[in-house]
């Protein structure tokens, strides 16, 4: 029989304390063995209705190729729950992923930990440290110290093989010599992966009312000049790797894959279908648990146009762009050739044959790049 390769995400709703930047949905709360098992539990039924309604929108069998446990902080959650999890997706689909990524913060680990999570099957940890600095760590309200987060690097460095970095950089107070720093101490640990990612005062979070650090194209480029030179290639606006060290499962969604979302506020797509799940833990499990259906936000179906808006927005934050034939004959659409050449004649793209792709400097204004490319889509 056939089958369709999908990316499986999980979220983890809970964490030690809401961070005041974060606009993911997640409670300021440890979860008791009980509240654990009841989540397990909701999971599981999900993953029950979740298979049937997915395979007959495919049409297919579906085989899980990446699995991602994001947040939240998954790693509060204890390996015994992924183990028992990772059994069940096996019992139900052909759950063969070459990628298992575990999100996890520095004070959340011990080494006894993360053997477990290794023996239960994760083979990539994404470390969100956010800062190597004492004073970063206060300014972004971190739970933890610099001692704490230099001992998680050290015990994660030294037993897993693939370890990734989570950064946030424009704080305010950060200079250059900081980062510089900060990276410094990061590579001493030898990565296989970095992220850096701008700190964005999201609408509504306790961060919005401040003003953050603002030469953001001097540390842009000063953290690509560093990794580069250091044998870490910039993949996608915010990620470097060493080559092959690529974060596959995030691959799925920005070369605009198949993915399936499991727990509150996650998100699917599938076939042309779209769909998140509640951003409340309680409506999420009571709708699982005693309605006994999938806790459904209303389908959203996707048009060819809603397609060709996604490949250009996820495939421009890629370092290889976009395939402009592809656009075409997937979804039916096309760049508009003048637009594109006033965008080369500016600096902010770069062809290549077929391939499109931003500038070192047109990253920095992705966002705008794309309203204007999408407000230009051409129909073939």
């Amino acid at each position: 029989m056939a089958f369709i390769r999908v990316a499986l995400y999980l979220h983890v709703p809970f964490c030690v304390k809401k961070c005041p930047y974060c606009d993911f949905y997640s409670l300021p709360h440890v979860p008791s063995e009980e509240e654990e098992k009841t989540y397990l539990h909701a999971l599981k039924t999900e993953v029950l209705y979740l298979k049937d309604f997915v395979e007959k929108l495919s049409g297919t069998e579906i085989k899980i190729t990446t699995f991602y446990a994001g947040g939240g902080t998954p790693s509060l959650l204890s390996h015994g729950f992924y183990q028992e999890l990772f059994e069940f997706l096996s019992s139900q689909f052909k759950f063969t992923p070459v990628e298992l990524t575990l999100e996890a913060n520095p004070d959340t680990l011990t080494p006894e930990k993360i053997k477990g999570f290794l023996k239960t099957g994760f083979n990539r940890l994404s470390l969100g440290v956010q800062s190597l600095s004492k004073k970063g760590l206060k300014t972004l309200q971190r739970t933890y110290n610099l001692k704490t987060a230099l001992k998680a690097l050290e015990t994660a460095a030294s037993l897993f093989p693939n370890l990734s970095i989570d950064f946030i950089f424009g704080w305010k107070g950060q200079g250059l010599k900081t980062l510089e720093e900060e990276i410094k101490k990061a590579l001493s640990f030898s990565p296989t992966h970095l992220s850096f990612y701008e700190l964005t005062l999201e609408h509504e979070t306790p961060f919005s009312a401040f003003s953050p650090n603002k030469p953001v194209e001097l540390f842009y480029q000063f953290i690509e000049h560093t990794l580069e030179s250091q044998g870490y290639l910039r993949y996608e606006i915010s990620n470097y790797a060493r080559p092959g060290f690529e974060c596959k499962h995030n691959l799925f969604y920005w070369e605009v894959k198949p993915y399936v979302g499991l727990g509150p506020s996650a998100v699917s797509r599938m076939a042309n279908l779209r769909w998140q799940n509640p951003k409340d833990l309680k409506i999420y499990i009571e709708t699982l648990l005693t309605e006994k259906k999938l806790p459904l936000t209303p389908l959203e179906l996707l048009k060819p146009l809603d397609f060709a808006k996604e490949y250009v927005f996820m495939g421009l934050r890629l370092k290889k762009g976009i395939n402009l034939r592809n656009l075409t004959a997937k979804f039916g659409y096309y760049l508009d050739p003048w637009l594109l050449k006033n965008l080369i004649e500016k600096g902010l793209i770069e062809r290549k044959g077929n391939r499109v792709s931003l500038t070192s400097h047109g990253t920095l204004f992705h966002n705008q790049v794309v309203k204007l490319l999408w407000e230009t889509l051409g129909k073939d």
